[in-house]
């Protein structure tokens, strides 16, 4: 059996058995200003002190081992790779609270020394680093005051150092933006995941369904239907997360007010039991995005399926585990909601000035070339440039044996990243 870092015989490049044993590691233990603990390792050079840092984050994911950190600091540069309080658990994740996690690894990367920080967002990471400079970047009394279920978060009062470079590989527009996409529309009961009409289900014969390997072909119209319908699946899931967040409440305030100790033993019960539950949403059915397995819907050099699930994704849309299965209502308002979350990539680029590269790799299954046109015109930024990464997969692994006929996907994104940095902060 072959090494799992080889392909056809040879080691692939920029995996951490390629990391200079001489490379240098600080393990970093940080505590965001409303005390969450949160955790990275600060790469450096054998022997150069550079002066610019790379930043990575991902909402959920371990990034203190990304795949750019071998060859970042070949080339002199610093890499830090910041994991999140929610690392490997998004149940309840609070997209404004991750940004006071990165404000502590901001800071603590100046106070390190470093002049100059280049914000690389991988994938999620992508629209979360521009949600937290789009932030930052602001007046302070400018910064959102509340989440979207109404929860305070002061970042007026947070000391947020911007990045000076933005660059977004393989990154999607959010996930809530991402969820909207792959929510199954045809699902009729919330609480039956079974449920379905068959008119709007993607997995139907009868709608232009074909089982992988075999392309599906979905009429435009039928499609524009789908999109329009995976938007009101997406708003009746925001009002049930609101109806158990005024629940919650309600009984809360029941709980601290002055009629409470005058109410009858059972009664003081039933509220103080209604005070404290946390609700969880199940949601069910989400990963049914037609271009999974229509390739003439925003054609790409992508094959078919989805990352998050091998072959035919209707087995990731009803099988265990899925994206945004279970979650606490203010966690699915403020990250998966298509319709709610603040962590809009097309919205928060508007504000994220500093130059900005963005590097589409096209044979990604999850990711679409419109997408990436989108993130482009609608950047802030004068100094901006999309890239495409051709016959690259969402990993950066090559696609088919057009792209293992080129060089390596991450090599090349290495040579496209340290030219346009330098270009614009200088050497590291």
């Amino acid at each position: 059996m072959s090494h799992p870092l080889e392909s056809r015989g040879r080691r692939l490049p920029f995996s951490f058995t390629t990391l200079d044993p001489a490379t240098r590691r600080e393990a970093v233990y940080l505590e965001a200003s409303d005390t969450a603990q949160s955790f990275g390792i600060l790469y450096l050079p054998p022997r150069h002190e550079p002066r610019t840092a790379v930043y990575l984050m991902h909402p959920r994911g371990e990034f203190t081992r990304h795949y750019v950190v071998p060859g970042l600091t070949a080339r002199g540069y610093a890499v830090f790779g910041q994991n999140s309080r929610y690392l490997n658990n998004d149940t309840d994740m609070v997209h404004e609270r991750l940004l006071l996690d990165i404000a502590a690894g901001m800071r603590w990367l100046r106070e390190r020394g470093f002049e100059r920080i280049v914000l690389l967002g991988n994938s999620g990471g992508g629209s979360l680093l521009a949600f937290y400079q789009s932030q930052a970047s602001r007046p302070a009394a400018e910064r959102l005051s509340s989440t979207p279920s109404v929860e305070p978060i002061d970042l007026a009062s947070e000391q947020m150092p911007p990045g000076d470079l933005y660059i977004a590989v393989a990154a999607h527009l959010g996930e809530g933006r991402f969820m909207l996409n792959v929510l199954d529309p045809s699902i009729t009961n919330e609480s039956d995941p079974a449920s379905y009409d068959p008119a709007w289900d993607m997995y139907n014969p009868e709608n232009g369904y074909r089982p992988y390997p075999e392309p599906s072909r979905y009429d435009p119209a039928w499609l524009a239907e789908y999109r329009r319908r995976q938007r009101e699946r997406s708003l009746r899931l925001d009002a049930i997360a609101r109806e158990y967040l005024a629940e919650h409440a309600y009984f809360r305030g029941e709980l601290r007010s002055e009629r409470f100790a005058a109410l009858p033993p059972a009664a003081r019960g039933l509220v103080a039991r209604r005070a404290r539950l946390g609700r969880y949403m199940v949601i069910y059915r989400t990963l049914a995005n037609p271009a999974y397995l229509d390739p003439s819907i925003d054609p790409s050099r992508r094959p078919l399926g989805s990352i998050f699930s091998p072959g035919d994704p209707i087995i990731g849309n009803y099988g265990y585990g899925g994206l945004a299965r279970v979650m606490t209502p203010r966690g699915w308002l403020s990250t998966w909601s298509g319709t709610s979350s603040q962590a809009d990539l097309p919205d928060t680029i508007r504000h994220v000035t500093v130059p900005t590269l963005i590097v589409f790799a096209d044979g990604d299954c999850d990711i679409f070339p419109s997408e990436q046109q989108e993130i482009l015109e609608k950047s802030g930024a004068a100094d901006k440039q999309l890239v495409t990464l051709e016959w690259a997969d969402h990993y950066l692994n090559p696609v088919g044996e057009e792209g293992r006929k080129l060089a390596d996907p991450r090599e090349r994104l290495l040579d496209l990243l340290v030219p346009w940095i330098e270009a614009r902060i200088g050497e590291p």
